[in-house]
């Protein structure tokens, strides 16, 4: 694994490309995490309120185009939820065209620990079948897929335990195994941090994007 500290390392790493990113919170800390950094990117106003609106930041002098947002329904907390424009990945997925300069991130998890793992495991699949009809059109784009993170367990233990979590983990693991994507694994990297945050600092999430970088830059 490479380590981009500097803006200019960041900068030259993402250089002409666009980056989409599709998730929860946590997946929301890569994108806060570029808007710390990258200080040549500049954020547009969407006209959105609240943590989980979509967030766009583009460098005109370097053609950077990078974007977060939230993944479909369900959400633990119904103030995510909007009916504005309420997309689930694989048609997120669907209706980019992709190229050799187009990076996708995403990934899924907590919000489906309080239901049953029938409706994460069908999630998985039809993300998986996006990901197949987005490598028929355009086999060099790149795909980078994030598991869950390990949480504090500090409340609701029978909804939101780590157990549903460790399950997920290992779901996604046998869904994507064979695709030709990059893994970000989050489980093992919170676990190895002893973070027990299910929204580590900066330090933790620094180390994510590495990884996320050394996938796309080499």
């Amino acid at each position: 694994m490479r380590t981009y500290h500097s803006m200019e390392e960041m900068n030259i790493c993402m250089k002409g490309k666009f980056f989409y990113m599709f998730g929860d919170s946590t997946m929301h800390q890569w994108m806060t995490y570029f808007e710390n950094k990258l200080k040549t990117l500049k954020l547009l106003n969407v006209y959105e309120s609240g943590w989980a609106q979509k967030h766009l930041g583009v460098d005109i002098e370097r053609n950077i185009h990078v974007v977060w947002k939230r993944h479909g329904r369900p959400f633990v907390h119904l103030s995510f939820v909007s009916l504005r424009e309420e997309r689930s990945i694989p048609r997120e997925i669907d209706l980019i065209g992709g190229n050799e300069h187009t990076v996708i991130a995403l990934n899924i998890g907590v919000h489906f620990r309080l239901f049953p793992v029938h409706h994460y495991i069908r999630r998985l699949f039809n993300i998986r079948r996006a990901i197949e009809r987005l490598f028929l059109r355009s086999p060099e784009t790149k795909v980078i897929i994030k598991t869950e993170n390990s949480s504090e367990m500090a409340n609701e233990y029978e909804g939101m335990s780590d157990f549903h979590a460790y399950v997920h983990y290992f779901i996604m693991e046998i869904i994507f195994k064979d695709l030709n994507v990059g893994f970000v694994n989050g489980w093992d990297m919170t676990t190895a941090f002893n973070t027990n945050q299910l929204h580590p600092g900066e330090y933790y999430v620094r180390n994510e994007v590495n990884m996320l970088m050394t996938y796309i830059c080499t």
